[in-house]
């Protein structure tokens, strides 16, 4: 169990490492749509890179982030009779929604690695000044169709306690500065000294005569 709880954590690592490079083509579209629209209109001399360039963002952002939000269970989704089914048939409907993901993940790698071999050998490039390869997107695709199918088998649905466990496995616990069944240090009262609420002889009073 151990071995799949590490197989598990290294592979939510790197889908969530795509998932970050999403962010930043993200990051990159908006800037590149800004810079094309302010001198589209402006300077009246639109870009010839900026849309094949975000076509290209998009297809990236979209394909790359899809694997680590399926495996949080963070994706967008609609439940039509799942809720309303006994536990038994909701865990098999679980598992049909994994192998259709599982499916989905296989299609995309295997299309797009054929796409990608024919771009590559004929030399295809898209148009725009930075002419980007084709098979620059392609890749993408197949990247994230494999981690997709994998993701597919290592968290299918319902499994949201085994990716918190995969993204903290047991024995792992939080710094807080302190080791591990550490209380906190008290100070003991000296032997004689008075406890907290009791009186204390004020000075100048007599014995047995306490300060209120």
């Amino acid at each position: 169990m151990s071995a799949l709880n590490s197989l598990r954590k290294y592979v939510l690592a790197c889908a969530l490492a795509l998932a970050v490079v999403a962010m930043a083509v993200v990051g990159l579209m908006m800037l590149t749509i800004t810079y094309d629209v302010i001198v589209r209109y402006a300077l009246a001399a639109p870009t010839d890179w900026a849309y094949p360039l975000n076509a290209a963002g998009l297809l990236a952002a979209t394909s790359l982030a899809v694997p680590y939000f399926y495996a949080k269970g963070q994706h967008i989704s609609m439940d039509l009779v799942h809720r309303a089914l006994p536990s038994g048939l909701r865990r098999a409907a679980d598992l049909v929604t994994a192998a259709a993901t599982l499916f989905l993940g296989l299609v995309l790698a295997v299309t797009a690695f054929r796409s990608m071999a024919v771009a590559i050998k004929g030399g295809l490039t898209g148009a725009g000044t930075f002419s980007i390869p084709l098979w620059v997107p392609d890749a993408v695709l197949f990247t994230s169709g494999v981690l997709l199918a994998v993701v597919a088998v290592l968290f299918p649905p319902g499994t949201a306690e085994d990716v918190a466990e995969a993204e903290h496995p047991p024995g792992e616990a939080p710094s807080t500065g302190e080791a591990p069944g550490d209380a906190p240090a008290t100070a003991a009262p000296s032997e004689g000294a008075p406890a907290r609420g009791e009186g204390r002889a004020a000075p100048g009073t007599g014995e047995g005569e306490t300060r209120s």
